[in-house]
């Protein structure tokens, strides 16, 4: 019997998946897209991520805890989503690819502006196979650890006060845009929110004791709770104009710690984000795995992991290669938003329909004895 997830494992789970790359240009991306006081519009962009987790759990609660693939594939014959899944898988796959060349890009730059950036990310793809051949729950027991090493960064915050000032921020409200507010824009802001939606995947690994969904709201609001952090820091520390030309604002603030013991800190600092950004790599491949299951039932142990690993070590090295500085993760990350809304709102009628076979074969059955 498989064991079940329970709602501590969950919440630290959907946290880490969340806390990627993205943390980093966070401030700068409110202050050019929402403007002044833009910590009012990361809990605007929070609540529409929670109205997408009520979506998911509608599924859940209609489909009677049914794996996605199971929903879909009562409506819709296997053959047909064969394509479909391997399109998912191959596009997940590049999501956790883009997470991790994006961080190790910055972490070359950074730290080992010698070392080959592709030497460095296969020993990324090395972890990630580690650990994607693993069982779910065992994954889950590591990011257990890794949440703890990385949420204790969280107890630096009070160092900044002495150089933080309310004064930057302004009475004004999303004033100062770039150019103007739009939907892309907000949308930029939204997803550093993306990652929730995996929570899909979890159907089978939990039960009622489980408790779900309460998990996955507590793990998106307690990520929210550092984005907030994350933002006030930010825009009490450096100015509104400063923050709309800084790449990574959380860089430049890291910068500012001194401790005579420890030389660069900084660099101490962003070695810790490793872990979430790998949780968030291991969780969207284990999504793709998960589907391609679904096509390949028969397939030796490990042979999927195998193949999984080489194409995302893969798609890493062409990006690297063709577009080191791009915004490729961006571009990634707007098509798995929309992916995020549209799964939820063709699974929804699915399970109902799926729901309605069910009652009807069972009204049969009853007929006929």
């Amino acid at each position: 019997m498989t064991e079940k997830l329970n709602v501590f494992h969950i919440a630290l789970l959907i946290y880490m998946i969340e806390l990627d790359i993205t943390i980093f240009s966070l401030s700068r991306v409110v202050a050019e897209n929402i403007g002044t006081n833009g910590w009012v519009g990361v809990i605007l962009l929070s609540a529409a991520a929670l109205v997408n987790i009520w979506m998911y759990r509608a599924v859940y609660v209609v489909g009677k805890g049914r794996s996605v693939h199971e929903i879909a594939e009562t409506v819709v014959p296997r053959a047909l989503l064969i394509p479909c899944y391997m399109a998912l898988s191959l596009f997940w796959i590049a999501v956790g690819a883009l997470v991790g060349k994006n961080f190790i890009t910055l972490y070359q730059m950074l730290s080992f502006r010698s070392t080959s950036e592709i030497m460095i990310f296969l020993f990324y793809c090395v972890l990630i196979y580690c650990l994607l051949v693993k069982d779910l729950y065992s994954i889950v027991k590591a990011t257990t650890v890794f949440f703890l090493i990385t949420f204790a960064l969280n107890i630096l915050a009070p160092y900044f006060s002495r150089d933080w000032s309310l004064t930057r921020f302004t009475t004004s409200f999303f004033q100062g845009t770039e150019k103007g507010h739009s939907l892309a824009g907000w949308t930029e802001v939204f997803i550093v929110n993306i990652g929730y939606e995996l929570c899909m995947f979890l159907f089978p690994y939990v039960d009622r004791k489980s408790k779900l969904f309460k998990g996955v709201v507590a793990g998106h609001l307690l990520n929210t709770s550092v984005q907030l952090l994350v933002v006030f820091i930010a825009f009490g520390f450096f100015s509104f104009q400063q923050l709309q030309v800084m790449e990574y604002p959380v860089l430049n603030t890291l910068e500012y710690f001194e401790f005579p013991f420890i030389n660069r800190i900084d660099n101490l600092i962003y070695c810790v984000f490793l872990f979430p950004n790998l949780v968030s790599s291991v969780m969207f491949c284990y999504a793709a795995l998960a589907t391609m299951r679904r096509v390949f039932p028969k397939a030796k142990p490990k042979l999927l992991e195998r193949g999984i690993a080489v194409v995302l070590f893969g798609a890493g090295c062409v990006s690297i290669a063709l577009n080191p500085f791009g915004n490729l993760l961006n571009n990634a990350y707007y098509l798995e938003t929309i992916l995020a809304f549209l799964i939820p709102a063709l699974l929804i009628p699915a399970a109902y329909r799926m729901r309605r076979k069910e009652r009807s074969a069972g009204h049969e059955e009853s007929g006929s004895g």
